[in-house]
């Protein structure tokens, strides 16, 4: 179950969340000027769908190679930093899941999901652990030697064989 529904629920979220988030700062960072006053290029390589996204997100190949290439400004002038300024108001917009989340109401649900999971799978070890000590204790109490039971009868054979020995010592 954690291996085939879970793990890949959280890699689908995470997926999602990394190619949703690409997508906006692409589009925003495109629509920016570089350094150069030309018109801004993806800043991250360009993915094509949402599956593996997380582990393949990465920064484009021609901004890695010359950051002269981020497109911080809105208008080409010097000093205007209204496109770095739309990417980082994106923590703050409803851009992931088709619209309905921030990037920081999606990260605090996988780590939520996460935690939760977590907790309840302790919560079910817990309760299976004692179950199983439990059914041991049953199974000792039924095939094993209570000492107080074998306390009364060696009293009892005790008590026997006195009364066996005041017996030849009267004969």
């Amino acid at each position: 179950h954690l291996r085939d529904t879970v793990v890949p629920g959280y890699q689908a979220s995470l997926d999602q969340l990394a190619f949703d988030l690409s997508s906006q700062v692409n589009a925003l960072h495109q629509s920016g000027f570089d350094a150069n006053g030309n018109g801004g290029s993806a800043f991250f390589a360009p993915l094509g769908a949402a599956t593996d996204a997380a582990a393949s997100i990465s920064v484009s190949a021609a901004v890695d190679a010359d950051t002269q290439l981020v497109a911080a400004s809105g208008s080409g002038a010097i000093g205007d930093n209204a496109t770095a300024r739309a990417i980082a108001n994106l923590r703050d917009g409803r851009i992931i899941n088709g619209g309905t989340s921030t990037p920081t109401d999606a990260w605090g649900l996988i780590a939520y999901r996460v935690g939760s999971d977590m907790s309840s799978a302790k919560s079910t070890s817990a309760l299976h652990s004692d179950v199983v000590a439990q059914l041991e204790r049953l199974r000792d109490q039924t095939s094993g030697v209570s000492m107080d039971e074998e306390a009364a009868n060696l009293m009892r054979f005790q008590r026997s064989y006195e009364a066996n020995a005041r017996y030849f010592t009267t004969i």
